[in-house]
């Protein structure tokens, strides 16, 4: 019965640590602080507690009573693990338990295998150039900013996944039909299908269901009849985006 648990919290967890050598650098600095420290608040703190931490969200019975209310997230709740202060903190307990010739070579044998056991984040793979205040892409703040100065009041869009982290960021009170999908599973959801496929039936239908007033295409999608035959107009387009509205007639 917690077969499906274990997976759940053993994919988490491995997950969360990667591929480096933090999560090696935590449980040896949770034993050096423990046989070396003698402040016995310390050691509650970067030893009994973490220990609590990880035998709580480790436990895929735990995960089978409170899994559903993270959905995909589970891995979030390691982030109560102390790791980083943790590693900071054996860090400087080491190093000043060296003699003083020795505690220049632990200090940059600790820095180096930190920069190891990670990648670089400011590269162009994660940071684009943009040109607006939000830090987001141009495009999906124009798209934003187009459906948010329409006239109606009220706003509900069906978006591709491209626009879907970013839309709400920009103005709040345009609602989305679905949200952001922390491991890309969009794929699952009959709307972003019918979006994609450029299916006009199925996705207005979904639209209407689901009151719906904007729908936003990729311009690339091949939509398969006229949208103006089910009440959806072309409102304006952008470089990469079509962006239609429905008409009440």
């Amino acid at each position: 019965m917690l077969k499906e648990n274990i997976e759940i919290v053993k994919n988490s967890f491995l997950e969360y640590k990667g591929d480096g050598m933090y999560m090696t650098l935590f449980l040896i600095g949770m034993l050096y602080i423990l046989l070396k420290e003698k402040n016995k608040k310390i050691k509650l703190l970067f030893v009994l507690y973490p220990i609590i931490i990880m035998f709580i969200t480790l436990n895929p019975i735990f995960h089978k009573i409170i899994g559903n209310l993270f959905e995909a997230t589970y891995w979030r709740l390691f982030w109560l693990i102390p790791l980083i202060i943790e590693i900071a903190y054996f860090s400087v307990l080491l190093i000043k338990e060296q003699e003083k010739k020795n505690q220049v070579v632990a200090c940059v044998g600790i820095i180096l295998i930190i920069i190891f056991s990670g990648k670089f984040i400011y590269n162009q793979n994660n940071f684009i150039k943009t040109g607006n205040l939000y830090k987001l892409p141009d495009e999906s703040v124009l798209v934003a900013q187009l459906i948010g100065a329409d006239e109606a009041e009220y706003k509900k869009a069906i978006v591709p996944e491209t626009l879907v982290a970013h839309i709400r960021q920009i103005d709040a009170s345009i609602e989305l039909l679905y949200k952001r999908d922390p491991e890309g599973k969009y794929f699952e959801n009959p709307a972003w299908r019918e979006l994609n496929s450029g299916n006009v039936e199925g996705i207005t239908k979904i639209a209407k269901d689901k009151k719906c007033n904007y729908i936003v295409f990729k311009k690339a999608a091949v939509l398969t009849a006229k949208m103006e035959d089910y009440g959806f107009e072309k409102m304006t387009e952008t470089e990469n985006y079509a962006i239609y509205k429905y008409i009440e007639k």
